[in-house]
């Protein structure tokens, strides 16, 4: 498998799973599996978007659920805030696009 590219993602719906995560590397990670994003994926919001748009070109209906962000210790999930902003940022991007917090 070639490290520097994107693992296709699922069709439907995508799970962001943050139930298990106890620090700002493991958040990332976990952005990284659930995305798919290339080994070379930089490990912040910025890198987060364009990693995002270079994704969601496609006109396809798409749901991302994501799981445990309220839940998180409270200095972690105020790390993980600007979250929110690149999904919501990106829905309005992609107008078939739902995301779910649970």
């Amino acid at each position: 498998m070639n490290p520097h590219a994107y693992t296709p993602m699922p069709e439907g719906g995508i799970l962001l799973d943050l139930t298990s995560c106890r620090d700002w590397g493991m958040v990332q990670d976990a952005i990284r599996r659930a995305f798919g994003f290339p080994a070379h994926y930089g490990e912040n919001w910025d890198a987060m978007w364009d990693c995002l748009t270079d994704l969601f070109w496609v006109t396809d209906d798409r749901h991302i659920v994501v799981r445990g962000l309220d839940a998180l210790p409270p200095d972690l999930r105020a790390y993980a805030e600007p979250l929110r902003q690149v999904l919501e940022d990106l829905r309005t991007r992609c107008s078939r696009l739902r995301v779910t917090y649970c």
